[in-house]
């Protein structure tokens, strides 16, 4: 039953994994954290961060499909990426494709004979599938949560679009690069909890995501005219959910292992399902 005296809101693992791993038990999982209150508010940055990354990585997957025709010579490229895409495309490639294999797996007939080219109708299928899966996910984004909040005014929702070759435009996955992020003098006002989160992240961490982050918040909460840029604010991440998580919720993730330093040094709380 849902709890009425608390409220959610959530970052973007939980919809990556809502949305987009259909048959995964982590789908099952986000799905039921968030039926666990009567509140869930899904902020604007989510859904930009969701799409430039997991919906991105499986517009990739997709554009190998229709490049190569091939399920094996898709899968082999995939393989063969460098080390540091690991996390960021491999891994999320790896995930379109099982839940490319889920969907079609769910529409087609037992009784259909095998193509003569299986290779290139397993392409198609499971190119369709993945096509299908984010065209349609898209349009549910907002109504997972009880209620989308935060708009930016410096982002434009724009929806994925099949081009006349057959691969996704997700054109704009970034902030307008023209103009200043509108987070950025809500974060300057602040410049305590900056300092606070900055010092959050340890400080032996070599990864580059912390390193980058606390350096971010670091030059923010010295100075009134750091610039927001876009490449920064992504750099931020994690640490614009605990800023901008109202006080009466707690942040909704499956990433713990970054949340919980930042929110706790903010005086806020996180939870995974």
């Amino acid at each position: 039953m849902p709890n009425p005296s608390r409220k959610a809101y959530v970052d973007t693992t939980i919809i990556a994994d809502a949305l987009l791993k259909p048959g995964n038990p982590k789908s099952t999982a986000a799905r039921s954290a968030l039926k666990r209150y009567e509140q869930t508010f899904l902020p604007v940055y989510a859904i930009k961060e969701w799409k430039a990354g997991i919906v991105k990585n499986y517009a990739y997957f997709h554009e190998k499909l229709v490049q190569t025709k091939s399920l094996t010579r898709t899968i082999q490229i995939i393989n063969s990426l460098p080390e540091q895409y690991w996390r960021y495309r491999k891994s999320t490639s790896l995930e379109a494709l099982a839940s490319a294999v889920h969907l079609a797996a769910r529409t087609r007939r037992r009784d259909t004979p095998p193509a003569a080219n299986e290779d290139r109708e397993l392409a198609d299928r499971y190119r369709l599938a993945i096509a299908s899966l984010l065209i349609r996910r898209w349009r549910e984004r907002r109504s997972l949560t009880t209620e989308t909040i935060q708009d930016l005014d410096c982002y434009t929702e724009s929806p994925p679009v099949l081009d006349e070759s057959g691969v996704f435009n997700l054109s704009p996955v970034d902030c307008d690069s023209e103009t200043e992020c509108c987070l950025a003098n809500d974060l300057r006002s602040k410049p305590e909890l900056l300092r606070k989160m900055a010092d959050a992240i340890p400080a032996a961490s070599t990864r580059r995501e912390d390193v980058q982050r606390r350096q971010v918040l670091r030059d923010l909460g010295r100075s009134k005219h750091f610039q927001l840029t876009p490449e920064r604010c992504r750099a931020l991440g994690d640490a614009v959910f605990a800023f901008f998580s109202p006080s009466d919720c707690v942040v909704l993730t499956t990433n713990l292992r970054d949340h919980l330093p930042l929110v706790t040094a903010i005086g806020k709380t996180a939870e995974t399902p």
